[in-house]
């Protein structure tokens, strides 16, 4: 079927190499006229060459919805395939002409199909987008057929007024009638687009806006005469029969203002409440909760007594405790009794020459009052307090002959305990242990008035006593204070700056025995080693005493602490430390115990280095134990030669960094006069530089000879 030409090798492999028959018979649709293109894969498969599929997006209108099942000669039955129109109209003109619900033609609908169907099907339609027009629909709007407003035909131009279409709801509203009360013909100011029954008047827009369950009153509530302009807005007008059946109190017979808003709101009409503050007589405490008919029983309201005797005349004559009436006490009771309880009333005191204050303000009356007594009673404290002044033994108040004006020492808080004898009165103010001591410490002699105020009128025995330091034998002070606090009298403290000898250090904390256990005080030593002789003849590293180390403790040690101590090699040697030698221990170079005439030579400690060392080798070489002609005290590797001013430089110039140790030209390390140029410097390369030289020869003595610096001769 294919190699009928027995062509087999360089067959041409294109579909049309075999089919080109086909495609120039093709007529639905004419490949050829078409110039359709001849890679037939493009729409036919393997399986089957009938039923091809053209790939219709890659034309100017792809295919897409119900339009993908539609055959080719849905579309191209008149042979057009190039050129053929795209709009919706060019095949479905028929439908639009055909279209009764809206009749599209006859409405002058656009032919652009696409506004209102799509490809998927032509029926139902999305419907017509009415929000690109001037009429946007809401509400019940949205689900209206098109003929319950466009009934007449009318699409354009259609009237956008709710009365347009609403006129016979307007004409047939009676509740309220609509038309006879001349309500506007805007419907939207009361009804929604939900649902037509029902519409709210917005009554705020009159001169009565609805509060409370005015609001949810129906309009037939006040309006069932048919009135509504021109309607009373006084509130008798509708609730005259509450105010005239009112009894508690009973409005009418009470000449009551028929204003009800004064008490009554229209949340509820029952319970009201009067304010009473906008009266005469303000309500507050338990007069808020009283009934009106505990003041006004005898239905008095106008003109009604406020002062409080015009009801409680009763209470005042009755009260005994004190005899109010007796005593003629004010019949204001206000000044003493509060509006929330009567009983229990408080007398304000201070109105009297005698406030009370602390634990007066408790007393009740008849403590103070129990012999009937108000008027004319005595205020000084031994009026009411002699018994406790007689009973006072410590101190005896009466026998030492006290004042009986109790409050120097007392309070009202309390008698007991007492705020004390005020001593910082006299001429010795108490401080310290003093202010906790009893009054009987001191003068358990019974004596107060010119007692005397030294201390050691009370202190003799502790100063004899003293022992540690003996203060009597050593002819101390007798003014304890010098020493001895107020707080303690243990532990007295001795300033020893005032002697010739300040302590300092850990010497301020030592005890006074460490030092004067031997009960020496005057003539005391105050050289260190007088103290410290055990500790210098005990100190092994070093060796104080072999070492014949001075006796100036002080020199390496400081009073803060014995140890550890700082010997100052600098100031009192001949060998300043300096580098690494700082930190070291002592014993690093004094481990034989050796401290004096200790050679200062390096070798002496660093011989066994010197001796170790191999590159470059310092024994073999005979190198000089001067060790700081190439190290220093920081660290004894990375040391330096000084190369360069004697001999051939390579700290500097061109050698600088090209070597790593001096046996990469050193390499016999026991003699250093033999030295190696060639080993960097190749022959080949030296042949090459040196050509036509005279007296050029390739070999280290010969180099140096003419390049002693590393530079050019």
């Amino acid at each position: 079927a294919c190699h009928g030409d027995n062509v087999y090798k360089g067959k041409p492999t294109a579909c049309a190499s075999c089919h080109l028959k086909d495609y120039n018979a093709s007529l639905r649709p004419p490949h050829s006229t078409l110039g359709f293109s001849a890679i037939c894969s493009n729409c036919h498969g393997v399986t089957a060459w009938t039923g091809g599929t053209y790939d219709h997006s890659t034309t100017q209108f792809p295919l897409t919805g119900a339009h993908r099942a539609v055959a080719c000669a849905g579309c191209h039955s008149d042979g057009v395939y190039k050129g053929k129109p795209t709009n919706c109209a060019a095949c479905h003109q028929t439908n639009y002409t055909a279209s009764k619900n809206p009749p599209h033609a006859a409405a002058g609908f656009p032919t652009t199909c696409a506004t209102c169907h799509t490809t998927t099907a032509w029926v139902p339609s999305t419907g017509f987008d009415h929000n690109t027009t001037a009429f946007p629909l809401a509400g019940t709007h949205k689900t209206t057929t098109c003929l319950s407003c466009h009934g007449d035909g009318v699409y354009k131009g259609k009237p956008t007024a709710c009365i347009s279409c609403h006129q016979k709801d307007y004409n047939a509203s009676l509740r309220p009638p609509h038309q006879s009360l001349a309500f506007s013909t805007a419907c939207s100011t009361c009804h929604g687009v939900i649902a037509w029954t029902g519409g709210a008047f917005d009554h705020a827009t009159t001169p009565f806006p609805l509060t409370g369950s005015h609001k949810a009153v129906a309009c037939n509530s006040c309006h069932a005469d048919g009135v509504y302009k021109g309607k009373p807005m006084t509130c008798e007008s509708c609730h005259m029969t509450n105010y005239a059946a009112s009894k508690n109190p009973a409005h009418a017979a009470g000449g009551f203002p028929t204003t009800c808003a004064t008490c009554h709101t229209t949340t509820a009409w029952a319970p009201s409440g009067f304010d009473h503050n906008a009266s005469l007589f303000p309500l507050a405490g338990a007069h808020k909760a009283a009934l009106c008919t505990a003041c006004h029983g005898d239905n008095v309201y106008k003109g009604k007594p406020t002062a409080c005797a015009s009801c409680h005349q009763k209470d005042y004559n009755a009260s005994l405790r004190p005899p109010h009436s007796a005593l003629g006490f004010s019949a204001i009771c206000s000044n003493c009794h509060g509006v929330t309880v009567w009983a229990g009333g408080t007398y304000d005191h201070s109105t009297t020459p005698f406030p009370l204050t602390g634990a007066h303000k408790t007393v009740v009356c008849a403590s103070c009052h129990s012999d009937g007594v108000y008027k004319g009673k005595p205020m000084d404290c031994a009026s009411c307090h002699q018994a406790n002044y007689t009973a006072s033994k410590n101190p005896p108040h009466a026998a030492a002959g006290f004042p009986t004006t109790c409050t120097t020492c007392h309070t009202t808080t309390a008698w007991v305990p007492s705020t004390g004898f005020d001593h910082n009165t006299t001429a010795f103010p108490l401080a310290g242990t003093h202010k906790t001591t009893t009054c009987i410490s001191c003068h358990g002699d019974g004596v107060y008035k010119g007692k005397p105020t030294t201390c050691i009128s009370c202190h003799q025995k502790d100063y004899t006593a003293s022992l540690r330091p003996p203060h009597s034998s050593l002819g101390f002070s007798t003014f304890c204070s010098n020493c001895h606090g107020v707080t303690v009298w243990a532990g007295g403290s001795f300033d020893h700056s005032t002697t010739p000898w300040p302590l300092t250090g850990a010497h301020r904390a030592a005890l006074c025995n460490d030092c004067h256990a031997d009960g020496l005080y005057k003539t005391k030593p105050t050289d260190c080693y007088s103290c410290h002789q055990a500790n210098y003849a005990a100190s092994k590293t070093p060796p104080h005493a072999a070492a014949s180390f001075p006796t100036l403790c002080a020199s390496c040690h400081t009073t803060t602490a014995w140890s550890p101590a700082t010997f100052n090699h600098t100031t009192m040697t001949k060998f300043p430390l300096t580098g690494a030698h700082i930190p070291l221990a002592c014993a690093s170079c004094h481990s034989d115990g050796v401290y004096v005439n200790r050679s200062t030579v390096c070798v002496s400690c660093h011989q066994a280095k010197y001796d170790a060392t191999s590159n470059p080798n310092h024994k073999a070489a005979n190198f000089p134990t001067d060790c700081v002609s190439c190290h220093t005290t920081t660290t004894w590797l990375g040391a330096t030669f000084n190369h360069d001013a004697t001999f051939f430089p390579i700290y500097s110039g061109k050698h600088k960094t090209v070597w790593k140790a001096c046996s990469d030209c050193h390499t016999v390390s026991s003699n250093y006069a033999l030295f190696l140029c060639t080993t960097c410097h190749t022959q080949k390369n030296m042949d090459s530089a040196h050509k036509g030289r005279a007296g050029y020869k390739y070999d280290s003595p010969t180099c140096y000879s003419c390049h002693p610096r590393g530079t050019k001769p």
